[in-house]
């Protein structure tokens, strides 16, 4: 037999470590794995869960959480329906009144001292405010009240806050889901949370978050800009504007508007513009010779999801009046149809409701405005700007299918709708898998009512059947809405 010299004996021995630490590692990832999903967490029906892309999941039906190996959370419904929740969700049991962390996080004390949660934290106490970073951009605050330094924005109990690498916020709970595009300052017991730039004042101690397990915010203070002198020439200005106001095709299409006899064009019953401001008289005397630095800012501050509407708030700062026009852009289904609408705003309010939008659908909102601004000659001109854009998701309306009971052959079952989404029509439909078997039209005042629409159809035998509502109307359109409820007899 051939004897091993030296070097072999060395490559042989490196080699068999090699396969030990290999080895080592596999068992370890396999406990680690085990470990990860072995726990299922069960949540009650009606239970405040949102997604990794902060949209709320429909839990009517109950269902459950596990954590898969690679370390992400998702949400499983009784219909086997699953959906991703990221690292660390955050759930709001209704029925129990308690709030759930799964995941590692941060509790911040008043005292800034960080105290490293476990695995899973449950909190059922309101009166007592915590405050948590969940994960690099994701906040938690508990508190009994919750709201903005202008009071525009209030909650309770609970707020879920999630930025993205500029800075915009998005705050949810069980009743709030908006996104804001502008900083924005929450304030709760004796703390103030600027958003944006993750600080934490908590009485006169200033909290760097960003300290806290790091961050990837990439948010920068806008730099605010002091504008040209006011000098103006009315009656060239009258004529842009005025040739600026035909190409609206906003003037001419939306039954909202109106001219009457001074033509002066009204919007919304809000908002009204009108040509005196830009004619004037060539004889401008010392409004033309007073020149000043004006500052001017519009903001779009936020919107608050609803099924059929989205309320939009904003900030208008013009003391020189060179807002000529402040509107909104609204991109979406919007009365049935896909379109892009141009809504005149009232530049001293701070409030729109956008209406006739349709449930669980995306809209992109713009905030723009046209102001006067000298050109490289430097004569004034008209120039339209869009400001701000944010997208926002409509909610799923409060209309359920609840089956009472399953008794001699028949399926009886109760619909229910609220005011804020109240159909005009539909019917529920009974299905064998894909075999269409029956259909009951809605009772719409019945199904309005606090007992709700209740009747029964008559079943096939040893199937998997479904209860779905059909050719729904609202508003005289047909809408698609996904209600539906899935039962063995």
């Amino acid at each position: 037999m051939r004897k091993l010299n030296g070097r072999n004996k060395i490559f042989i021995i490196i080699f068999s470590i090699i396969v030990v630490v290999m080895i080592v590692i596999l068992v370890s990832a396999v406990g680690i794995a085990q470990k990860n999903g072995s726990t299922v967490y069960s949540v009650s029906n009606n239970s405040i869960v949102f997604d990794s892309e902060t949209n709320l999941i429909d839990t009517s039906k109950g269902g459950s959480i596990k954590q898969r190996w690679n370390g992400t959370y998702y949400y499983l419904d009784i219909d086997d329906v699953e959906y991703e929740l990221g690292d660390i969700p955050v759930v709001y049991e209704k029925s129990k009144d308690k709030i759930e962390i799964f995941g590692q996080n941060y509790l911040v004390n008043k005292d800034g001292s960080i105290i490293e949660g476990e695995e899973f934290t449950e909190i059922t106490n309101y009166s007592e405010t915590q405050f948590y970073k969940l994960a690099d951009r994701e906040y938690l605050i508990v508190s009994p009240e919750i709201y903005t330094e202008d009071k525009s924005i209030y909650a309770s109990k609970y707020l879920l806050v999630y930025l993205d690498k500029k800075g915009n916020a998005s705050v949810l709970n069980d009743s709030i889901n908006l996104k804001t595009i502008n900083p924005l300052t929450l304030v709760f017991d004796k703390y103030k949370f600027d958003i944006a730039n993750e600080k934490l004042l908590i009485d006169t101690k200033n909290i760097d978050l960003k300290q806290v397990i790091g961050s990837t915010n990439e948010y920068k203070e806008k730099e605010h800009h002091m504008n040209d002198e006011v000098d103006l020439d009315y009656e060239n200005l009258a004529d842009q504007y005025n040739a600026l106001v035909e190409s609206f095709q906003q003037y001419i299409d939306d039954s909202t508007l109106f001219i009457d006899a001074a033509n002066t064009i009204f919007a919304n019953a809000n908002f009204n513009v009108t040509n005196s401001i830009v004619q004037g008289t060539t004889n401008s005397g010392n409004t033309a010779n007073n020149l000043t630095n004006i500052t001017k800012m519009v903001s779009l501050r936020g919107a608050i999801a609803n099924s059929t509407h989205i309320d939009v708030t904003y900030a208008v700062s013009d003391v020189g009046d060179q807002y000529q026009v402040v509107y909104l852009l609204v991109t979406g289904i919007i009365d049935g149809e896909e379109t892009t609408e141009k809504v005149l705003l009232d530049k001293y309010g701070s409030t729109y409701r956008i209406p006739k939008l349709s449930p669980r659908h995306e809209y992109t909102i713009s905030l723009g405005y046209i102001e006067r601004v000298k050109d490289l000659a430097g004569e004034w001109i008209l120039q339209d700007q869009v400001e701000d854009t944010i997208n926002v998701r409509t909610i799923k309306p409060d209309i359920s299918i609840k089956i009472d009971k399953i008794s001699k052959g028949y399926v009886h079952f109760t619909f229910k709708m609220k005011e804020e989404y109240a159909l005009e029509g539909g019917s529920i439909a009974l299905y064998a898998g894909d075999q269409y078997i029956n259909r009951i039209n809605i009772k719409t005042l019945e199904a309005l009512s606090e007992k709700g629409f209740s009747s029964k159809m008559q079943l096939a035998e040893g199937s998997i059947l479904e209860l779905r509502l059909e050719d729904a109307i609202y508003n005289g359109n047909l809408v698609e809405l996904n209600v539906k409820e899935k039962f063995t007899y």
